[in-house]
């Protein structure tokens, strides 16, 4: 996506109750010592994860539960990534690339499981 030989400063962004697992993340990523990675920044704050932000890599959503309607999960998803899109381009982002994925494999384990 970048090419062999690009350094890059990682952005990571999660909710607020994960802000320990996220400042973990953070250490192991810095420990590993990989020769391309420049920086990483992690936080809960939407408008600091999008600061000075090239390209921007969206992955997760909200959890799907067994009771969770598709069209609520949707659009709950929808939101987060709204306020994504909001504060990058607030922060005039030159974004190149923008990919989206939600994180449905909870769901698809779910499923399995069921079966």
């Amino acid at each position: 996506m970048l090419g062999p030989n690009q350094p890059m400063i990682l952005h990571l962004l999660d909710i607020k109750q994960a802000d320990e697992s996220l400042n973990a993340i953070r250490m192991e990523m810095t420990d590993a010592a990989f020769p391309l990675l420049k920086g990483v920044v992690a936080t809960t704050d939407v408008v600091e994860a999008c600061k000075d932000v090239n390209i921007a890599v969206m992955l997760g959503g909200y959890p799907w539960k067994e009771i969770t309607l598709r069209k609520d999960m949707l659009s709950t998803n929808l939101s987060i990534y709204k306020a994504q899109s909001l504060a990058l381009e607030e922060h005039d982002v030159d974004a190149k690339t923008i990919q989206i994925a939600s994180d449905n494999s909870r769901r698809d384990e779910h499923q399995q499981k069921k079966h």
